[in-house]
């Protein structure tokens, strides 16, 4: 009997962990600071210890979580000034990135983002924070995967851990819909951009989208307001 029973493949447990957590930082589920423990984070998976200390030890590595002298783990916080440095990062890598997608735009990719972007609009029509971040995050990275550049993709993904975050905040602002309301018309503009093999206009629309919101953050959070607190 024991002989037909196959191995548990305990590495795709600790990947399918892995992403279930990186997915969670780039929608903005874990603020700035906050602690988190291997026991809950199990709890919440549903799943034991070990594939969650895996999947935070690559986490910590690659900055998104950081381990302090006394072994806590908390989420990377982010100063002002890493927040700006960000956002330029930001402006420059994936607007490069949605200037290659525009050079190599098909009919169906386009489709594919207008169908995000509805889904998008229909969450903010809802003011389903989490369906916000969700379509925002998936929009982003559809266009970014079709810039067929794989270490560029890496690059925009470890900018995300490091940023995602910093929408939780954005959750509990309120107004933060009216940005979200133009943030469907700017990722219009990109698909539109892409539709025309406008390379140009969609680094400039895809720069506008970061842009806007991140004046927009900056215009309504306080740095220095402890988590939860505006």
């Amino acid at each position: 009997m024991e002989e037909r029973v196959r191995q548990v493949d305990v590495s795709t447990l600790q990947e399918r962990v892995y992403r279930e957590l990186r997915d969670a930082l780039y929608q903005g589920h874990f603020m700035p600071g906050a602690p988190v423990t291997i026991r809950s984070l199990a709890v919440a998976l549903g799943t034991s210890p070990m594939p969650v200390r895996e999947a935070m030890q690559r986490l910590v590595a690659e900055r998104a979580l950081v381990q302090t002298p006394n072994r806590t783990v908390r989420v990377a916080a982010l100063t002002p000034e890493a927040f700006d440095e960000l956002i330029r990062i930001r402006v420059e890598i994936e607007g490069f990135a949605a200037q290659r997608a525009a050079l190599r735009s098909t009919p169906a990719l386009c489709a594919r983002l207008r169908a995000i972007n509805d889904s998008f609009r229909a969450a903010v029509a809802d003011d389903d924070a989490t369906g916000i971040l969700e379509k925002n995050q998936i929009f982003h990275f559809e266009l970014y995967q079709a810039a067929r550049a794989n270490e560029l993709f890496r690059i925009i993904e470890s900018l995300w851990l490091r940023f995602g975050p910093i929408l939780a905040f954005v959750r509990n602002l309120p107004g933060s819909n009216t940005m979200f309301k133009r943030g469907f018309d700017v990722h219009e503009r990109v698909v539109v951009a892409l539709e025309q093999g406008d390379a140009a206009r969609a680094r400039f629309s895809l720069a506008l989208d970061i842009r806007a919101a991140a004046a927009w953050f900056r215009r309504h959070h306080r740095f220095d307001a402890p988590s939860g607190q505006e």
